[in-house]
């Protein structure tokens, strides 16, 4: 079949007005393939309004039970008859879910009903989401566990990155995986200058220091805390060094609190918020020079990507799942998970004569691949596995 004739249905737990790397993922999916032919997203009602009509393909919110726990609720598909209909009248070709809990369950299901094939992205360490929110590892055990069953139930398994793919084999699954990357919606703007002044003016970041950046969730497995304690060690031997933290989360009351504790010389540290703004957010990319990103939980790191596309090379741990992309000195730097470490290669960037911009140019030309360049080799993949799901049924059929 023509890859740009697939009709899918993208499923995901928590949408819009959530913002987060999965998030960005399915919508960019959704957007591109929208383009050419009918693509939707599944996902349950929030607990904040949201207005769909401003996204250019269609939104079909699931019923769901609010659980007054941050912006989470518990989706209830397998009772909602709307939905089901709405399904059935649309006819997609494919189902992709991206979260394997309640959503992705019932698509799996559903797409048996609609004899279709059902693919699944893994995108996240379910095992440290579930210690840091119940702080059990039998709980988390026993959750991951079930995830496996679901991965293995369905008729294709993604990864983001290699290393993630290892994660989900670390944890039992003996399948297949294919490894399908995240893009970026960023290329390097003709009106850079603009766009950086703008966000200098914004948010008063001053242009003859060295800024570092750090976007993504206020929580603390996004090690927060060794960015925090590397840069009091800068700010002890030198006043040359500012942070940029954005983002919020369920952890920046206590994140917060600690960067207090720890008594920063003023003006030194700013937390921005969330920016909601894609261009304003650019400008801070724009206004940084090197991007700090030392976590070890995400699986690819999307902000990774947006940097690089704007030429702003990252520090990340050496070793973790996002600095699978990274050539040291190359496209960016990696340092050992500790403050002394993150602390001497940051002085080592920062001291070395021309080193920061070679990184970044080759960041720019390695690292970064928008969701349009990406789009292409997914459409084709959805064809490799609609084809391969009607061949074996239709074998099936004449069993």
């Amino acid at each position: 079949m023509n890859p740009s004739d697939i009709r899918s249905a993208q499923f995901i737990d928590t949408f819009y007005p959530m913002v987060d790397g999965v998030v960005q993922a399915v919508n960019n999916y959704a957007a591109i393939m929208n383009r050419d032919a009918y693509t939707c997203v599944v996902t349950p009602k929030g607990s904040r309004r949201f207005d769909d009509s401003v996204l250019p393909y269609d939104v079909i919110r699931t019923a769901a039970l609010n659980l007054k726990i941050a912006e989470y609720t518990l989706p209830t598909p397998r009772l909602d008859r709307t939905l089901k209909s709405a399904l059935q009248r649309i006819r997609p070709d494919i189902f992709h879910v991206h979260s394997p809990f309640t959503e992705g369950s019932f698509a799996r299901d559903f797409a048996r009903k609609l004899d279709i094939p059902c693919v699944a992205t893994f995108h996240s360490k379910y095992y440290d989401d579930v210690v840091n929110v119940t702080g059990s590892k039998t709980i988390a055990e026993i959750v991951t566990s079930r995830i496996v069953k679901f991965y293995e139930s369905v008729d294709s398994v993604w990864s983001v990155t290699e290393g993630a793919a290892d994660v989900l084999r670390g944890y039992g699954y003996r399948g297949d995986i294919v490894v399908m990357e995240n893009g970026t919606t960023y290329t390097y703007p003709a009106n850079a200058d603009a766009i950086r002044r703008r966000a200098a003016e914004e948010f008063s970041i001053p242009q003859d220091k060295r800024v570092l950046l750090f976007v993504g969730h206020l929580i603390w497995h996004k090690n927060l805390r060794l960015i925090l304690d590397t840069f009091r060690l800068l700010t002890e031997r030198s006043d040359k060094y500012r942070l940029l933290i954005v983002g919020d989360g369920y952890d920046e009351k206590v994140i917060r609190a600690y960067a207090d504790e720890l008594d920063f010389p003023e003006r030194s540290l700013r937390f921005l918020g969330r920016i909601n703004d894609r261009e304003l957010l650019m400008g801070v990319y724009l206004n940084s020079n090197l991007f700090f990103f030392p976590s070890v939980y995400d699986t690819s790191g999307l902000v990774v990507r947006e940097a690089a596309s704007l030429g702003i090379p990252s520090l990340l741990t050496a070793g973790s799942n996002a600095a699978e992309v990274i050539e040291k000195d190359m496209t960016g730097f990696t340092a050992e998970e500790n403050a002394v470490s993150m602390y001497r290669e940051i002085v080592r960037i920062f001291h070395t004569e021309g080193l920061l911009e070679r990184a970044g140019v080759g960041a720019r030309a390695n690292v970064a691949r928008t969701w349009e360049q990406l789009m292409p080799q997914v459409r084709h993949e959805y064809a490799r596995i609609i084809e391969d799901y009607r061949y074996r049924r239709a074998k099936e059929g004449q069993g």
